[in-house]
């Protein structure tokens, strides 16, 4: 994300370790995901209607290793943000914002597809494929507004573009806890007579998709409370490299979740779990 203060140029050994956590992290999130996908491509059978969304996901969070990361170390080295609009820059900060946009956006469409399942599971049996196509574009396009104006008003108007990115996590996170609660007072209230092998798998993947979101959801909340309270802003008494360490690891915490994602799926979904033995 695109959240930073100005806190000075960090010490060259300072930067030099930051480096190197980074570097490790994209490597781990490429390798995972990576991983991932090819265990979905390689299996027809993990490849259906309740899985499309979570292939999704991954492919947004494998491009956050791929290209996110990347992008913000060769930023951190480059440029600060306030320095001026240029198409070059705001081509770079843009490509570097999209695909973990589109991760948290998938986090909210997860939520109700999940709901839709649960309040209406007749109805959601029936649904075809095309409707959850339809969906993942959709969020693909429409990570594409907050990543263009976040990535314009990180160039011209520093301060602004911090509550451009808090916006979408605040309708995300009311997203998956008003669904969730939903969830929870449908499930309670109208418990099935019997316990079926179709109710059983959709309440696991429920269950799991929630797991998904709540470890997303606590590495998104830090930067949050940052770019809404400003609280590396009111620690002014901190160093500079203090409030460096703090907003770099606030970047790490957040693409941090793009690796989380997939190690949830392989301890919960007992298929996925098969299909990466073999």
């Amino acid at each position: 994300m695109l959240n930073e203060t100005e806190t000075g140029s960090p010490s060259p050994m300072l930067w030099s370790t930051w480096l190197t956590v980074f570097v490790v992290e994209l490597a781990v999130i490429s390798i995972i995901n990576g991983f991932t996908i090819l265990t979905f491509a390689r299996n027809r059978h993990l490849r259906k209607r309740t899985t499309y969304l979570i292939i999704s996901l991954t492919i947004a969070d494998l491009f956050v290793g791929t290209v996110t990361v990347p992008m913000h170390i060769y930023k951190s080295m480059t440029f600060e943000r306030g320095s001026g609009f240029g198409w070059g820059k705001f081509i770079l900060l843009f490509w570097m914002a999209v695909f973990i946009t589109c991760s948290l956006l998938h986090l909210a469409l997860l939520s109700l597809e999940r709901l839709h399942a649960t309040l209406f599971p007749f109805r959601h049996c029936l649904m075809l494929d095309w409707v959850y196509f339809k969906a993942v574009v959709c969020i693909w396009f429409l990570a594409v507004i907050p990543a263009s104006a976040g990535a314009a008003l990180y160039l011209i108007a520093p301060q602004a573009s911090q509550y451009v990115w808090a916006s979408p996590i605040i309708a995300v996170l009311f997203t998956v806890i008003v669904s969730y609660v939903i969830i929870a007072l449908n499930v309670k209230r109208k418990a099935p007579p019997y316990s079926s092998g179709a109710v059983s798998s959709d309440r696991k993947l429920t269950v799991t998709i929630l797991v998904v979101i709540f470890f997303s959801s606590l590495a998104f909340l830090p930067y949050f409370l940052d770019a809404v309270i400003g609280i590396s802003i009111k620690l002014g008494g901190l160093s500079a490299e203090a409030q460096f360490n703090i907003q770099e690891s606030l970047n790490v915490l957040i693409y941090a979740n793009s690796f989380v994602n997939p190690l949830v799926y392989t301890l919960r979904m007992k298929e996925f779990r098969k299909a990466t033995r073999v």
